[in-house]
């Protein structure tokens, strides 16, 4: 290791520490302030950064428009966009807000639950749930719902750049009762859970670097996750659509979505497409229905079919060396 190296690495042994430290520090600070309070002061800091975030905004209102541009006018697309950062904002506010928080009674002082019927006749078949989610309202606080209801759960998720504050984020995970599994070789362990009867939380609403296929969303060819599909067919655990979304009053509403039906013909390349594609379309249903709470500012139309043709290229090619 050289002196540059060695420098770089105790640059980050001081700066990490001290960086939650602060965070730490700034989360407890903000429970001795009203909830209101947080929230004007966070939808005021998602109005600035609406106004000097001029790439996430331009991805946001070009998304917009392709979908909504012939039936609202500019000014409206406009205003959608801005809601969508203060809704954010305010999803954001709220989880740090309840970082302490570890029950459903507690949690009920700000959250409605509606179709819990759903999610206890599928966890009652002994098959395990695949807990369907997508990033609208707070998914942070979605993502944890199932345990803090009192379902054995199990999460996967992609680790932070930063080590500490993925930490974080995981330990507040698991202090709801919730087991992390870091996303890689992370497939026997999913099915080892759902073996189990557990609860399994998985989002394919974005656009990531796994395996998938590409699916209509909003009329435009997506590359979507098949995961959810693969895990499917595999077990035959049920798979229910649930998510979050910010309602009046300043609450949530957690609702779970009645099991969705899978589709299985013995052709397996089909019917991973179909039960992807059917998956996908059940949250545009969704999204299309409180269109300002999911996150328009992500690529979600990154990925293009020649992308795929070239990384298969690159690694029919390595193999072959």
């Amino acid at each position: 290791m050289n002196r540059k190296e060695t420098w770089t690495k105790i640059r980050r042994g001081i700066k990490y520490p001290v960086l939650i430290f602060f965070i730490r520090l700034f989360i407890i600070t903000l429970r001795f302030f009203p909830r209101r309070g947080v929230e004007i002061v966070f939808a005021s800091l998602a109005r600035a950064a609406f106004f000097i975030d001029r790439k996430d905004k331009k991805r946001t209102i070009d998304t917009l428009t392709f979908i909504y541009g012939k039936e609202k006018t500019s000014q409206q697309i406009k205003q959608m966009a801005r809601e969508v950062f203060i809704n954010q904002a305010l999803n954001f506010a709220d989880y740090l807000n309840v970082l302490h928080w570890k029950t459903r009674k507690q949690f009920s002082k700000m959250v409605d639950f509606v179709g819990e019927e759903h999610l206890r006749k599928a966890y009652d078949q002994n098959k395990g749930v695949l807990c369907l989610m997508m990033h609208t309202g707070s998914w942070e606080l979605s993502a944890i719902m199932p345990p803090i209801m009192g379902y054995e759960t199990t999460a996967v998720s992609k680790a932070m750049r930063n080590p500490k504050i993925d930490q974080l984020i995981v330990e507040a995970r698991e202090s709801r009762g919730m087991k992390n599994i870091a996303r890689g070789k992370s497939y026997p362990k999913i099915l080892e859970s759902l073996a189990k009867g557990e609860c399994m939380i998985i989002m394919i609403d974005q656009d990531t670097k796994v395996k998938g296929v590409f699916v209509d969303f909003f009329g435009r060819q997506a590359y979507t996750p098949d995961g959810a599909a693969r895990i499917a067919l595999d077990t035959h655990a049920p798979v229910l659509l649930m998510y979050m979304q910010r309602v009046e009053n300043h609450r949530h509403r957690f609702t779970i979505l009645p099991e969705i039906p899978l589709v299985e013909t013995g052709d397996r390349e089909f019917d991973l497409y179909e039960n992807t594609r059917i998956y996908t379309q059940k949250m545009e249903e969704v999204i299309r229905e409180i269109p300002t709470q999911w996150v328009w500012m992500h690529e979600r139309w990154k990925t293009t079919p020649e992308d795929v043709e070239q990384y298969l290229a690159w690694k029919n090619k390595v193999k072959k060396l």
